[in-house]
């Protein structure tokens, strides 16, 4: 049986690349690791940790956006440290205009749920410590949005309105 250490990365196929890494550079604060201009592609990584965790591909302007019912990638998630660096993230991300999709309280997470330019959910979280939903009936599912944001979505308020659709 393989037993991988972790997942070390992820690569997305996006439209324009330029908007891409400055999206990723900019908003969640990856570094450049590697520029690789003959695949039209750039490599990140948080906290220059790795030599990438995530890979940006240009497939140009025409690609098709990433469709909700497909098989495939749902979102990719970025751990933060605490709450309060979830709320600065939070903060930030309104700041930059960066739409929120929705936001809740899991049980064993906080998280936060946008879209990158090109369509794909991203979500920034942090752990809730163990006593916060020790006694919740399941502690992966739950489904309250976060105090911090009651201007924006739940993911109860996220899932009525994909109903609708």
């Amino acid at each position: 049986m393989i037993r991988p250490e972790r997942i070390a990365h992820v690569v997305l196929k996006v439209r324009d690349l330029e908007r891409s890494r400055k999206f990723y550079t900019e908003v969640l604060g990856m570094d450049v690791m590697m520029e690789a201009p003959a695949i039209r592609g750039v490599f990140l990584a948080n906290n220059r940790r790795d030599h990438h965790e995530l890979a940006l591909i240009e497939v140009g302007s025409r690609a098709e956006a990433p469709r909700a019912n497909a098989v495939g990638l749902l979102h990719v998630a970025f751990r933060l440290e605490n709450e309060k660096k979830l709320r600065a993230a939070y903060k930030e991300l309104k700041e930059k205009n960066v739409p929120i999709s929705f936001t809740v309280d899991h049980g064993v997470t906080k998280s936060v749920y946008f879209r990158d330019p090109d369509g794909h959910e991203l979500e920034v979280y942090c752990d809730n410590p163990p006593e916060e939903y020790a006694n919740l009936p399941n502690s992966y599912l739950g489904m309250e949005k976060l105090d911090f944001a009651p201007d924006d979505p739940g993911l109860a308020d996220a899932l009525v309105a994909q109903m609708g659709h």
